[in-house]
């Protein structure tokens, strides 16, 4: 049986208190023409408006969510605004199958660990690369500059481990830059050693463009939208700070998270799905039952995760899930 949307079942209210308003009541019933007309005008009103709000951009709002792009790597997501789009146009955003949908950032700010960022360049950003073995960190300098050191092992040859040191900053465009200040392999400066093999500086990390880096001379640049796991995060880096234990981006203008309620992420017009349940012209909030900490939440387990925790319909008919973070979930830890 198809899914029953908001304005089906309110065409069945309707029609019912129509019926009651003909055959009840101390006040003598409207010819049953009129109230026909009346009932139909009020369903093509309310039809209207719901297909109005149902082909609006569905808009993205998250604040306070340690979002799982791999079982054991996590972005944090301080605050972000947006909107969604799903890769079928004219069908509903599968909001459980993170390959299916891309946010389009309009104003964020997002935080990853050195640990997190390092599994996944192995794993994801440099996997079938020609190197490994990569583990970044920020380089202690007394000037505190904010530079970042990139160690790891070229997978050809003999397996030379190299180190890289720069310096991250936002491009005009959007992307992020490490403007190199010394690359070395073996305690050799790399310009002799790569010109004894014939190679560019660039070979070192060559080949993994469709993973959004390209070279500018020595220079790495990081394309964020194509670096991470999905669901892909798209949207121009307009600053980048390197900090002891991770890098902060911030994207678009900058803004403060929204007062209030902390740890959630909504979903607003437009038409989702996950599972078998559509929600048109959608008002979803996905909140985490114990916001004492950073909402953990893993898109790709999102219907385990929903099924976990229990939900609440308001009379507009907007619906919040409360929802157990991912590792409380999978600990076993009851919900507050």
């Amino acid at each position: 049986m198809a899914p029953l949307d908001r304005s089906s079942g309110r065409t069945l209210l309707l029609a019912g208190c129509v019926g009651l308003a003909l055959g009840c009541g101390d006040e003598a019933p409207a010819p049953a023409g009129e109230a026909t007309k009346a009932a139909a005008d009020s369903i093509a009103a309310d039809s209207a408006a719901h297909a109005a709000g149902a082909g609006e951009p569905t808009r993205i709002q998250i604040v306070g969510v340690e979002l799982r792009v791999f079982e054991d790597a996590v972005v944090r997501v301080r605050r972000l605004e947006g909107t969604v789009a799903g890769d079928r146009p004219g069908e509903p955003i599968a909001l459980d199958d993170p390959n299916r949908y891309t946010i389009e950032i309009e104003s964020g700010e997002t935080w990853i660990g050195y640990a997190d960022l390092s599994r996944v360049m192995n794993d994801y950003t440099f996997a079938g690369g020609p190197v490994g073995h990569l583990e970044m960190a920020r380089e202690e300098d007394e000037d505190e500059r904010g530079r970042v050191e990139l160690k790891g092992r070229l997978k050809s040859g003999l397996g030379v481990p190299f180190e890289i040191e720069g310096t991250p900053e936002a491009t005009p465009d959007g992307k992020i830059r490490i403007r190199t200040e010394a690359i070395q392999a073996l305690e050799i400066s790399v310009g002799g050693l790569m010109h004894a093999l014939g190679l560019e500086p660039g070979d070192i990390l060559g080949g993994m463009e469709e993973r959004g880096l390209t070279f500018e001379g020595d220079d790495m640049i990081l394309d964020a939208s194509r670096a991470l796991p999905p669901p892909r995060m798209r949207g121009p880096v307009t600053a980048v700070r390197v900090e002891d234990d991770g890098l902060l981006l911030t994207f678009g203008p900058a803004r403060r998270a929204p007062a209030g309620r902390a740890n959630y992420l909504r979903f607003r017009h437009g038409v989702i799905k996950i599972g078998r349940m559509d929600q048109y012209d959608a008002d979803l909030t996905i909140t985490d039952a114990d916001p004492r900490d950073p909402f953990d939440f893993f898109g790709e387990r999102m219907n385990r995760q929903l099924a976990a925790g229990y939900s609440k319909m308001s009379e507009a008919g907007s619906l919040e899930m409360f929802v157990p973070d991912f590792d409380d979930m999978q600990r076993g830890v009851e919900l507050p």
